[in-house]
Order: C-alpha cells, then structure tokens, then sequence
C-alpha cells in the first residue's frame, strides 16, 4: 500500500453556502466533503429501516454477493443478468442485520425513478445546480470493495447510514491507473489493483497522487467528472447518489470520448446522447 500511504486529505468543509461549495470546488472539480448541511433533506430524517421495507420493500431488485466482499466485476454481471433478484425488504435485513451473515451483499446503482414515495422523498440535494442525471440507491455489507473507477459526470454522494471509505486520483492520472480496454463492458475500471499495485506491470501508478476520504451519516462526497475513486464500506451502509450531466467542454475530454465505444457495444447510444444534449441545453437557459 505504498502509493496510498501518500494519500492527502479530501477537504472537510461544514455547512458552506452553495455559491461557496460551487465556486470552491465544482468550478475547480476538486473534490470535497461537506458536513453538517443536509440536516433538513427529507430521507436524513425519515429513511428508517422500516421506513424503506415498508415504502419499497415488495420491489424486487437484483444483487450482488461475494464471499470476499469485492466486487470487481459486479458492472459486467450485472450486465449480463446472473445475479440474484430478491425483495428490497430482505436486501434492507440482510445488510443490516446485526448478525454478520456468510457472504457480503450489495445492492447495484438501482435507479429510484418509479419507486414511488422514496423517489419523491429524495429530491436533489440544495447544493446541487446542474441537470440530474440519474439518482440511484446504494446498499451494501460492511467489508464490500468497489474496485477503482471513474463516472463520466460530477457526482454527488450522500451518505445516510453507516461510514465508508475513498481513494481518490485526478482526472488527469488517466494514463496512471491503466484504465481497461475502451471496448470492454467496464472501460472507466482500473485494471491496477491499488491496495497492491504490480509496479514491475504498471510502473506508471508509482506517480499517481492518492487522496482520501471517510464519509459518515449526514455527509456528502462531491466526486469530481472523471475522477478515480475506489470505496471501501467500513461499515454497513446506505447511499443516495446524484450524476449531473457534464458540460459539452467536460464531455468531449479523452477520458469521455474513450467511453463512447461502451455505450455505442450497449446499445444506448441516442439515448445518452438526448441526454446529455438535453441536459446541456437546459444548463445554458439557466445560466
């Protein structure tokens, strides 16, 4: 874990002004944690265990398991429908259970549009000025490993329950986390494990400058476009996150443009493109 020894500090801010968390950090994409300023978001006051069984918990949603609690090709599974479909109700006791079951669970960036009253509940957070993407829900064991990743939008990451953990690195070190084939299911994935990098196999990630931060209940992440980011679950864990979509100068970057193979191999090429041009146009209007 050399490399990560040298990881800096992400910034802590509590309770900015929007004006000041976007001028600081979303201007700049430079990624922070803000603390302190969700105290009014509905889902910080209402999403209990038995809150989400009873609003979502006949749904069924697919999951993934591993004994190890990592989950490096949980895209691809998903993708090719192997994992299991089980109701969110026994998604919400098998995570949270105080009793540590065998293998470690994860619920997959399921979108909440259609769930209903958890969907309504969790309106974007005031802090976010841009388009929405998508807003997923997240849960998973503690122990569980997302391996390192970018997302092609800025992502806003709420923590609701439970700590987690991330290592981040600049959009700019793409060349320095190797980043898998731009035809492979999962081109915006490492293929360097960073706990334990092969530097004789990918001796650039020996310059590759790590930052890291720890989220609790009631924080947020705000993961810069393209940033790297590997998320360690310290402790069973429920997430709200938001994609906003990126802005044309953002979107037509190397580490864009390589992923565009993915989504034309996927099949929802015109889909992504109305949106992303959609989401840009309405940006504009706005100001």
């Amino acid at each position: 874990m050399l490399v990560l020894n040298r990881a800096e500090p992400v910034d802590v801010v509590i309770a900015p002004t929007v004006d000041a968390f976007v001028e600081r950090y979303v201007r700049r994409e430079r990624p922070v944690v803000v603390r302190g300023g969700l105290a009014d978001w509905l889902p910080m006051q209402r999403w209990t265990l038995d809150h989400l069984k009873a609003a979502g918990g006949a749904r069924r949603v697919k999951i993934g398991v591993s004994n190890s609690g990592v989950f490096v090709n949980y895209a691809e599974r998903l993708n090719l429908g192997v994992d299991p479909e089980i109701a969110f109700a026994e998604v919400v006791d098998g995570i949270f259970s105080s009793s540590k079951g065998a293998e470690n669970r994860r619920l997959h960036q399921e979108p909440l549009e259609g769930w209903g009253a958890l969907d309504e509940e969790s309106t974007p957070i005031r802090y976010i000025t841009r388009p929405v993407m998508a807003k997923n829900i997240w849960m998973g064991s503690a122990g569980n490993v997302t391996k390192a990743h970018y997302d092609t939008e800025d992502n806003i990451n709420v923590q609701l329950r439970g700590r987690k953990e991330f290592f981040l690195f600049p959009a700019a070190q793409l060349d320095a986390l190797y980043p898998r084939s731009a035809w492979d299911y999962m081109s915006n994935f490492s293929r360097v494990d960073i706990t334990a990098p092969d530097l004789a196999r990918y001796p650039r990630f020996s310059r590759a400058t790590p930052m890291r931060a720890v989220t609790e209940p009631g924080d947020f992440l705000y993961i810069p476009i393209y940033w790297w980011h590997q998320v360690h679950t310290l402790e069973a864990s429920l997430n709200v996150n938001f994609w906003c979509v990126a802005r044309t100068r953002q979107a037509m970057r190397w580490n864009g443009l390589r992923y565009w193979p993915r989504i034309v191999k996927d099949g929802y090429l015109l889909a992504h493109v109305a949106r992303t041009l959609r989401g840009s146009i309405e940006s504009h209007v706005r100001g």
